[in-house]
Parts: structure tokens; sequence; C-alpha cells
């Protein structure tokens, strides 16, 4: 049970209502006894063609409700002679009743937001008022609410109930507050670079019932979902590895140490950085090319590097996640074309977060986790030419394996396949394409307008934006205080608090509301500067 993550909403479906009879009788049968037992275990309240139910449901099941009526007579007429004598002035009011909840899901959050769905629902329909019986036990709790109590006590023993009252100043006041509390408590919207926000579909399809790697159906779809890859990239082959982005480099890294030719590699971050450590490790041989963090290449800089070093490989990140630069790949295909050099690229950053046409690349990887919006956990490889097995490179590194056996030389994972595949779905269907530039154009605007200082001004890759914290405050603890706020962004690794960096990511499924949140939250935390002191 995790009452954090209920639903909640007015119902409408048949066995939405069959359930409100249900919970209605199991509270207001068995643990208030106000009315008598029956067979059935059920209990239609008498107005139930004119109440209005919100419920707080957990996967299928009613677990939480409140009824809502505007129809006189009140129940409240029945119990109080002259009930609008005891009210304050007021325009159109309803009457709020069946206030229940199971006992595993009755804590303060789960009555919290019923109470918010009740103020928006009388707010939207022009209520301002709202009278109740609410049983005395809970008094507390209904004050805290908002409500006022008026006229005698009602009902006897244990089913007393006390009349009450809640006008819309007061509807307005405690809307403020449940926000405020909400905010607290609700999952906090996550902004960073991975694991990233993703569709219901995409964690539907994560559940499914696990299936082999040999079965005709996964083949069938492994076998579709690199298709799609190859259209969404314009490569002629692509391989799926059970990894990350750093298994698809090491597989690449030992193709090149096959081709036995020198390099030259491109840095400007800390994953150009790790490139030439899995050069390294790979014993392939290169000369690096290193400009300072958040800057852009000087690309006459990096032909003239390419020709003096007849490179006959150059590798590069294309979008560097450690900054948020984006590297120019047309520039980059011009210089390879230029040197007659084969061009590498790490694209775990830019695959579904900018256009990417792989025409004219050697090589390039990419993963599941990011612009994609699916789970880590699959590395992909493109290229397009054929690679032969090879018994010189480890046999889970050997990309010529996966060329042989469609991807598949080994156990994969049916799960991380069906998430991917529904990713992308929800990828095409939603443009994320666009809907990424745009949030991230929304992003820069407003951290400009808070005074909030960029990286990099321009050629920053939508889906990133990297945040300079002023050197007094320390960016972990900002990124810390920002999270406590309701917004997870990246703070906490190792080359960011090295820098005093933060990041910002809006790569997945975000709404554009959230960065007006998130922005206002970071500007607000480092012009109080003495906070972090």
């Amino acid at each position: 049970m995790n009452s954090t993550q209920l639903h909640y909403k007015i119902a409408t479906e048949p066995w939405e209502f069959e359930q409100i009879h249900a919970l209605n009788y199991r509270t207001f049968t068995e643990e208030i006894p106000q009315y008598e037992a029956n067979r059935e275990r059920k209990r239609i309240d008498r107005f139930n063609e004119e109440n209005t139910y919100i419920i707080g449901i957990d996967k299928e099941k009613v677990v939480a409700m409140i009824a809502i009526r505007s129809v006189r007579p009140f129940s409240l007429d029945d119990k109080l002679d002259d009930l609008d004598s005891y009210l304050p002035p007021h325009t159109a009011k309803c009457e709020i009743r069946l206030l229940a909840v199971e006992q595993a899901y009755r804590d303060s959050f789960v009555f919290f937001r019923l109470a918010e769905a009740l103020i928006d629902y009388c707010l939207k329909n022009g209520f301002d008022m709202a009278v109740i019986s609410g049983i005395l036990r809970q008094q507390k709790l209904y004050k805290h609410m908002g409500f006022v109590p008026f006229g005698p006590l009602n009902g006897s023993g244990v089913a007393q109930y006390q009349p009450m009252y809640v006008t819309e100043p007061l509807f307005q006041k405690k809307a403020r507050a449940f926000e405020r509390i909400l905010l607290n408590r609700q999952e906090p919207s996550s902004f960073l670079p991975g694991p990233v926000p993703m569709a219901e579909q995409v964690k539907k399809a994560m559940g499914e019932t696990a299936g082999s790697h040999r079965a005709p159906a996964f083949l069938d779809q492994l076998d579709q979902l690199r298709g799609r890859l190859r259209s969404l990239t314009h490569a002629a082959h692509v391989q799926i590895l059970l990894g990350s982005g750093t298994l698809g480099n090491d597989a690449v890294a030992a193709q090149l140490r096959n081709l036995d030719q020198y390099g030259l590699i491109l840095v400007n971050g800390e994953f150009g950085s790790r490139l030439t450590d899995h050069a390294r490790r790979a014993g392939l041989r290169f000369a690096t090319l290193e400009i300072p963090w958040g800057e852009s290449f000087d690309y006459e800089h990096v032909l003239t590097e390419a020709k003096a070093n007849d490179a006959a490989w150059i590798w590069a990140v294309h979008s560097e996640t450690s900054t948020g630069v984006l590297q120019d790949m047309d520039r980059l295909k011009y210089i390879a074309n230029k040197t007659d050099s084969k061009l590498i690229l790490d694209c775990c950053s830019s695959l579904g977060n900018v256009p990417i046409d792989l025409q004219g690349v050697y090589m390039a990887t990419a993963g599941s986790g990011k612009g994609l919006a699916s789970y880590a956990g699959l590395a992909f490889v493109f290229y397009h030419h054929p690679i032969p097995i090879s018994d010189n490179i480890p046999r889970y590194l050997d990309l010529g394996l996966y060329h042989a056996y469609g991807s598949a030389p080994f156990t994969h994972s049916s799960n991380l396949i069906s998430a991917l595949s529904a990713a992308i779905e929800q990828w095409e269907d939603k443009q994320l394409l666009k809907r990424v530039r745009e949030l991230t154009d929304k992003l820069v605007t407003l951290c400009r307008l808070k005074g909030l200082t960029l990286l990099t001004e321009s050629a920053y890759t939508p889906g990133i934006v990297t945040i300079v914290v002023p050197r007094e405050l320390r960016a972990d603890i900002v990124g810390r205080e920002v999270a406590r706020k309701g917004y997870l962004i990246s703070c906490n690794s190792s080359y960011l608090i090295e820098r005093n960096w933060v990041q910002i990511s809006v790569m997945g499924h975000h709404q554009e509301k959230d960065l007006e949140g998130v922005t206002d939250t970071l500007s607000t935390l480092i012009r109080k500067k003495e906070t972090f002191v």
C-alpha cells in the first residue's frame, strides 16, 4: 500500500460505483453502526442518484471517497430546523457526505488529497459554502480541513455527528495550505538526465512477464525494434547489447583496436575524457585534442590536428552530458571526409533529443535511458559495414557475434526490449524530439530571466542545461535543498561537485508548467546565500 500514489477522480464507471457501495457499507454499517447489516454487504446511499463521488483509487480498488450534492433538502435539513439560520451569508451551497477511507490508507495525505479535490470541485462549480455532518471523533480532522462547527449534535453513541460548514474564503485559504503540504509529500518532479520521466505504457511494458530470448516472438520484436532504430538514425546496422552506453563504447574500442590505426579523440567534458580511458584500456594509439569544459570546438583547429596526426579515426561525444554542449555533427563529418578518417560518435545524450543522421559516421553508440525515455540497460552500436566475428575480442564485446546472431547471441531482457518498444511509440506519438527542443528553449529563457548563470550561452544541446552556482555556495547542497522543495536536479556527480555546477534536464516526458517551479526554487535558494554558507 502506497497512499502517495493513489489516483483521484470523479466516479463514472459501474465498477467504481459497486466499490463505493461496498466501502459505504464497511464504513457506516460495520465500523460505525449507523445502519443495519445485510447479506450483500453493500449500502446504496439514499441520495445516490444525486451524489457526485470523488474517489481515491489504488490500481483498480476504490479505497477513499467523499460525496457532494446540491439538491435540497439536505440530510441536515432533516436533522436541524431552519438550517439556513445557522449559516453566514452565502450564494450557493452544497452538502458533503460519506467521507470514508479504508483503514490501511488513513493518513493525512489521503485526507488532504480528498480535500484538495473537493475544494477544486466546489470552486469550479460556483459553491461558496459547504455543509457536513462531521463524526464527533474526527472533529480535529474536519477543523483542520477548514470546517466550522454550528448547531447541536445529532445521532447517538459512537455515531454522533456535529453539523459544520466551510466558506469560500476558507476554501481558498485551505487550498493554499494543502498545496504547500502536498508539495512536500508528493513524489518530487525529476529533472535528472537519467532515469528520466517515462510514459505509463513504458512502465507497464517493463512489468510484463519475462520471455525467453530464444522465443520467436521475442526475436521478431527485437528485429522490429532494430529496424525502428535504423530508420531513426539512417544507419545500415544496429546491435542492441544488454548494458549501458559504457558497454557500447567498450565494444567500439575493441573494433578500433583491430584496425590498428592511429586516431584522434576530442575532449571538452567528462564523457570525452572517458573516451580516452576506453581507448587506453583497449590499447589504442591516439592523440587528444582537449579544450576547456563548456567550450565548443574550433573545427578548423580540429581539421588541422587530424591532418597533423594523420588520424585514421576521430572519436568524439556528440552531446557532452557533463556540460550540455552540442558538437556540430555535420562539421565533424566534413572533417572526417577531408582527412579520409573514420568518424565515431558517442550519441548517448543526443539520440532522441536532436535529429541524428549517421550517414557518413563509421560507428556510433547510444543507450535506452535518456532521450528515448525508457529504462537504462540497453546499449546501441550503429554502423554501416559488415563486422566479422573476432577471436581476439572478449565474447561479450564482439560485435561480430551480435551481427551474426541478430543482436541476441547471449541472454537478453524481454522486459527492457518491450519497454523500449513502447517508449519509441510514445516518443513518436508525442513528438518528443520537438517537445524537448521547445522545453529546453523555455528553460534557458527562464534561467536567464531569473538571473541564473548558464555555463554556455550557445551550442547547448536540447535536453540538458548546466548552471554555474556562485563560489560561495556548494552546488551539491543547493541541489539537495532543491530536492527538499520537490524537484530533483543533477548535483551529485563528482564532475559537477568539482566544478560547482548543477544541471536541469528535460529529457523524457515533462510538463512546461514545472519549469517555472524548478527555476523559481533554484534561483530563490541561490539568492538566499546565507542558507548554505
